[in-house]
């Protein structure tokens, strides 16, 4: 949920709990327009603590809520670093390759993409979704940092 999503429920909320754009500015601390443009989608960025003073004052809560677009992220891995290779990446053998560090030698340019180009928070739930728990993320994420150094790759986060 994006910042003009969230400024459309604070809208509803509002507009239900009976209170103008004024009283909710004056509770939450901001001015009335901050709150209009928060409503209307044309605030670039509010602050965590202005955005929670805001929806504590109208009820709401900040949840995390996990995008519906991405289920399966390693499924959506495997398929991507696959792309350009003949050899076939499944998510079920990319999950095994991260839990077990081993990488076999066709595998290589596969790992490597995932590491260099797979957008990072498809790569975090990925992980998350091969951590077992006799082998946990974190292990993963080591297994992840020493390819990236044995295999020199261009992505400095690792």
């Amino acid at each position: 949920m994006d910042l003009a999503q969230i400024g459309i429920e604070i809208r509803n909320k509002r507009v239900q709990t009976g209170l103008l754009q004024e009283h909710l500015a004056n509770f939450a601390g901001l001015s009335r327009v901050t709150i209009n443009q928060l409503e209307n989608g044309t605030l670039k960025d509010l602050g965590f603590a202005k955005l929670k003073a805001v929806m504590d004052v109208i009820g709401m809560d900040v949840a995390t809520v996990q995008p519906a677009a991405l289920k399966s992220a390693l499924a959506v891995a495997a398929l991507s670093v696959s792309t350009s290779y003949r050899d076939l990446l499944s998510p079920d053998m990319l999950s095994q390759m991260l839990r077990s560090g081993d990488a076999p030698k066709r595998y290589q340019p596969h790992l490597m993409a995932l590491l260099d180009e797979t957008p990072l928070p498809v790569v975090v739930k990925a992980v998350a979704e091969a951590a077992t728990p006799e082998v946990p993320a974190k292990k993963i994420m080591k297994n992840l940092s020493r390819w990236a150094v044995e295999w020199k790759t261009c992505r400095a986060v690792w």
